[in-house]
């Protein structure tokens, strides 16, 4: 008599089971992955649409605009390089300048005032005072020919930003 041993088709517990740990394994690591560049992407997010890159965006195109209306005839700058006053046409067919902004930082404030400008006394009449940026750190501003140059620093606590800005006076 012969003794016949039946085959049953399925797996087997060993197979299973190290079908199941590299399932496990393949999963893991793809979560892994999909987690890192989550974070990745909320970090480049919040640096890009964060209120420190809006404010360095702000400040840049409010400088930039303001430094190239405006006029080569005068411009201040203070000693410590904190403040910088320019002076522009409000209309191109003005005589002279007669409006002036001074750009200067005020505790963590980078503010500008704009106002109106008397060419002949020399005088200055504030009507607005604008924040461009919040969380200052340090600014300097600098004058060279018929460039102006501001350097500003911010910080949040979380991040550093720099911005350069420099413009050409026109008028």
């Amino acid at each position: 008599m012969s003794l016949k041993i039946a085959k049953t088709k399925g797996f087997t517990l060993v197979e299973l089971m190290v079908t199941i740990l590299m399932a496990t394994i393949v999963i893991a690591g793809a979560g892994i992955v999909l987690v890192d560049s989550q974070r990745g992407f909320s970090k480049m997010y919040n640096r890009v649409h964060g209120d420190i890159a809006t404010d360095a965006y702000v400040t840049r195109r409010a400088f930039d605009s303001t430094i190239r209306k405006s006029t080569i005839s005068r411009s201040l700058v203070d000693v410590d390089s904190q403040f910088v006053e320019v002076y522009y046409y409000q209309d191109v067919t003005s005589p002279k300048p007669d409006r002036f902004a001074n750009f200067y930082r005020n505790g963590s404030l980078l503010l500008v005032d704009y106002g109106q400008y008397e060419w002949d006394t020399r005088t200055t009449t504030p009507v607005s005072i604008v924040t461009l940026a919040r969380n200052v750190k340090d600014v300097n501003f600098s004058v060279q020919g018929l460039s102006v140059r501001m350097m500003l620093t911010l910080d949040d606590d979380k991040e550093d930003v720099t911005v350069v800005s420099s413009a050409i006076r026109h008028n």
